[in-house]
């Protein structure tokens, strides 16, 4: 898959003190896109694709892009730093302890060496999540950008996905958020979170066992709950085609009205980078 980036004629590197810079990190790469605050228009939109097996190698990578790119020099009025990890966990607001955070992550994880324990509240689904992070990224993320904060790549699934179902008491959804050979699942009920995890796979019959068996275990009935698709998954992918034999309501995401976005954008299909274009909203 060939590196994107996209510029609209409007960017204006003297104004970023006006910008918000939202970046995603992966083992499948590195992504971040620029909002004109005062414009709410998106002008920016890059991602540099890693192949890799090993969170002890994103340091490097994340690195030379941030050393490679003139944009990175300048001054963003606010900073936003998704992180996607499959070691994670949720706690409710009700059963949170600051002092227990490794107890919950390693209840269900396998604990390694040179990582760190990071927290984010996802307030409107009233949890905290939990989630480990390589401690060398983590710091030269702290010392690059000191205002930012760094979230859990669920997060824009979860807290945005809520935040536009306040209105729809009871939409029953489950979102999917596709990268390389994990995908995120969000699955709620109007304003309400009912289930979320991050599953691997390698076929697509693989991903079709894992959310059959979820509206199973859930009882959610294919015939009135949604299915949203977001992230890298082509508009042709068969899984595409094998949901809709089951989930009547299968669509890709849309992006978000609120904003423009830069005809640069329309190269690639909306649903691609829903999830990075829809975090600074979830604030």
């Amino acid at each position: 898959m060939r590196d994107i980036c996209f510029i609209d004629k409007t960017f204006d590197s003297t104004q970023t003190h006006l910008y918000h810079l939202s970046l995603q990190i992966s083992l499948d790469g590195f992504s971040y896109s620029v909002l004109d605050i005062p414009k709410g228009k998106y002008v920016v939109l890059n991602e540099h694709h890693f192949f890799l097996k090993r969170p002890r190698l994103l340091l490097k990578h994340v690195r030379e892009v941030i050393g490679s790119e003139e944009i990175f020099n300048h001054d963003f009025k606010s900073v936003g730093i998704l992180y996607a990890t499959r070691k994670f966990t949720m706690v409710p607001q009700a059963f949170y302890s600051r002092g227990s955070l490794d107890k919950y992550l390693w209840f269900n994880n396998v604990q390694e060496r040179g990582f760190i324990v990071n927290k984010n509240l996802f307030p409107k689904a009233e949890c905290w999540c939990i989630f480990d992070i390589p401690q060398n990224l983590n710091e030269f993320l702290a010392v690059k950008f000191p205002k930012s904060t760094i979230k859990h790549s669920l997060y824009p699934l979860v807290e945005g996905v809520l935040k536009v179902n306040r209105a729809f008491s009871q939409r029953g959804q489950v979102h999917l958020n596709f990268f390389r050979d994990t995908f995120e699942m969000s699955v709620v009920n109007g304003s309400k979170l009912i289930y979320c995890n991050i599953f691997n796979y390698k076929t697509e019959r693989d991903i079709l066992y894992h959310v059959l068996f979820t509206f199973e275990q859930l009882k959610l009935l294919p015939d009135s709950t949604e299915l949203i698709l977001h992230g890298q998954i082509p508009q042709v992918s068969p899984v595409y085609h094998l949901f809709k034999k089951y989930v009547r309501s299968t669509a890709f995401a849309r992006l978000d009205t609120i904003y423009q976005y830069s005809y640069t954008f329309s190269q690639l299909p909306e649903h691609y980078y829903s999830s990075l274009l829809s975090a600074y909203k979830c604030e």
